[in-house]
């Protein structure tokens, strides 16, 4: 039974919470929304309204350049001479800042789901 009441009173519910923050709402601060929403009659050619701002899509656009090429064999000795393939390899395995804090040992690590287990 409570089941049914409870599902019969679901529609009325953000009703009921209107008509509640209305009534917390004091009457200075209606009246404020109220005013700060009235807006001009759009039938009268006198009403203010606010200047038209025009801000093209385009405005911020760079086009694109094409990057300076670099002669192939100059660049492959560059890289010979920093270490090879191996080097970029070995920086990309470094951590990402020298204060990253040290690994610790695989049996001081506690799995995210420790004591959640399946019985």
């Amino acid at each position: 039974m409570f089941c049914i009441f409870k599902a019969a009173l679901l529609p009325l519910w953000p009703l009921a919470m209107l008509q509640l923050a209305q009534a917390q709402t004091p009457p200075s601060a209606k009246a404020h929304d109220a005013a700060s929403l009235q807006r001009p009659d759009p039938a009268d050619p006198k009403a203010a309204v606010p200047a038209l701002v025009y801000r093209s899509s385009f405005s911020r656009y760079q086009p694109y350049t094409e990057p300076e090429l670099a002669a192939w064999r100059e660049t492959n000795e560059r890289v010979r001479q920093r270490g090879g393939w191996r080097a970029y390899a070995r920086e990309a395995q470094e951590p990402a800042s020298p204060a990253a804090p040290a690994s610790q040992p695989a049996a001081a690590v506690k799995p995210a789901m420790a004591g959640h287990e399946m019985k």
